[in-house]
């Protein structure tokens, strides 16, 4: 298949699924997580139960996808190799999240709330951010030769800890209703965990 034809489909699939999701967001809004079945998104969508599953496993993957996920690691690719993995790591967070804000403030939220109240979907969530922070430590590995079991120990407990002060600071942004860009929230997050690691030394 030509380049251009594959982009055309990837397009094509990437409308379906953000009206699929727009259909189980309202859903969600409009009866509960829990209440709201997979035939439900469907008949709103316009679509077979059988379609559904063909662009999202399950229901919980409505809620964990993003058009724009694997835009991240391109951000830490692109970042200037003479950054310290902190650096690296603060800047493509802050950007990743302004970002999302900036599309849909309105659905990042909702997707935010549904994490904190959906039991599933937060262990989900936790498996990803886990999974996100193992790949960028491999990007950096690979990035800057970093071989050394102590250099990886480093670059996992620095994603963890992190994901933790991301965590923290979006709890902190939907308590408040949403109404202020989270990558503020979340890069005081992040200088706060700065902050006190220094003062440990």
């Amino acid at each position: 298949m030509a380049e251009g034809a594959f982009d055309l489909r990837e397009r094509r699939r990437t409308r379906t699924r953000l009206a699929i999701q727009a259909e189980a967001f309202r859903l969600f809004a409009d009866q509960g997580y829990s209440e709201t079945t997979v035939e439900q998104i469907a008949d709103a969508a316009a679509i077979s139960p059988r379609t559904f599953f063909r662009y999202f496993p399950t229901k919980e993957d409505v809620v964990m996808w993003d058009e724009y996920d694997p835009l991240v690691f391109d951000l830490f690719v692109a970042r200037p190799k003479g950054e310290t993995p902190f650096e690296s790591l603060r800047a493509v967070i802050v950007t990743a999240l302004h970002g999302l804000y900036e599309r849909d403030p309105q659905l990042l939220l909702t997707r935010i709330r549904l994490f904190a109240t959906v039991p599933e979907l937060r262990a989900r969530f936790l498996d990803l951010q886990a999974q996100g922070a193992d790949e960028v430590a491999r990007i950096f590995a690979e990035r800057r030769g970093l071989k050394s079991r102590q250099d990886e120990l480093e670059l996992r407990v620095l994603s963890g800890a992190m994901n933790a002060a991301v965590s923290v600071a979006l709890q902190r942004w939907e308590r408040g209703g949403g109404k202020k860009d989270p990558s503020a929230f979340v890069g005081e997050a992040i200088d706060a965990l700065a902050d006190a690691v220094r003062r440990r030394r």
